[in-house]
């Protein structure tokens, strides 16, 4: 993984470049899967924890990180689709990453998922409502427990 490739994201973002937020996008670089505040808390135990929740609400609010609705009360969190795809160079840089996409959460084994390829899809309403955010979770079994 290019660490100076995350320090240019953590700058383009007008970021202080911290170990702690490195740490925090190699690891989300790293799974295939949304993550929890408990993961990042269980596999980055050299951070507290509120350095960690500062770390997500502040990629939360730059772009870098997108919230996952989840069951249960818990929040996930996904890495924003054109940050990774900047970081693993799998398409141009300059690829469109929807932020309106599907989650998948696997009723087996939990891990939620993000289906960036597969819109939500317009949503009307009555005349006087406002729509502020759109959430779609799908529910079902992942590719490695359907198997």
């Amino acid at each position: 993984m290019n660490t100076t490739a995350v320090k240019e994201i953590l700058h383009e973002h007008q970021l202080r470049i911290t170990a702690g937020r490195c740490d925090v996008i190699k690891l989300f670089l790293a799974s295939s899967y949304a993550l929890s505040a408990k993961d990042l808390e269980n596999q980055l135990p050299q951070y507290d924890r509120v350095t960690l929740y500062r770390t997500l609400h502040t990629f939360i609010e730059k772009g870098i990180l997108h919230l996952i609705p989840h069951d249960g009360g818990l929040a996930y969190f996904g890495l924003s689709g054109t940050i990774r795809q900047r970081l693993t160079n799998q398409k141009p840089p300059t690829a469109v990453h929807h932020s309106d996409h599907i989650h998948f959460t696997c009723t087996v084994c939990g891990r939620t998922e993000c289906l960036p390829e597969h819109l939500v899809p317009k949503i009307t309403l009555p005349k006087n409502y406002q729509i502020d955010e759109v959430a779609l979770v799908v529910k079902g079994q992942c590719q490695a427990c359907y198997k």
